[in-house]
């Protein structure tokens, strides 16, 4: 059986994205690996590693978005959630969280790097 080891995401700068993964959405910072050509910072929550990466010097081409459109964490109390984070300065791509199929409700905001990240109340 494949489980998930990590999830990979292309940044601009490491620092700016711990900071935000750590202080906004509560993941910790676990190792971390320099190189003339890459940066990388690993980071845990729960049993989810993101895998932080900067490229030095940064590519002179955007790498494609691939077939990734965001990523999702699972919040126990969705208004609870909202309010914290309103309160760091974040936006949301909706005033409201909407409701899916299975009844949950669900809401997008964006990270330093544009990635989409979704709130779905477990």
């Amino acid at each position: 059986m494949y489980e998930v080891a990590h999830l990979a995401l292309v940044v601009k700068d490491c620092e700016r994205s711990t900071d935000f993964y750590s202080q906004v959405l509560g993941f910790t910072a676990q190792d971390s690996f320099i190189s003339e050509a890459l940066k990388i910072i690993y980071l845990q929550s729960g049993p989810l590693t993101i895998e932080l990466l900067e490229y030095l010097p940064a590519p002179s081409m955007q790498r494609g978005t691939g077939i990734y459109d965001h990523i999702a964490f699972s919040v126990p109390d969705i208004g609870l959630a909202i309010s914290r984070l309103k309160e760091q300065g974040i936006e949301f791509e909706s005033d409201q969280p909407r409701l899916v199929m299975d009844g949950k409700r669900i809401i997008f905001l964006t990270g330093p790097d544009g990635e989409r990240i979704e709130l779905m109340e477990a």
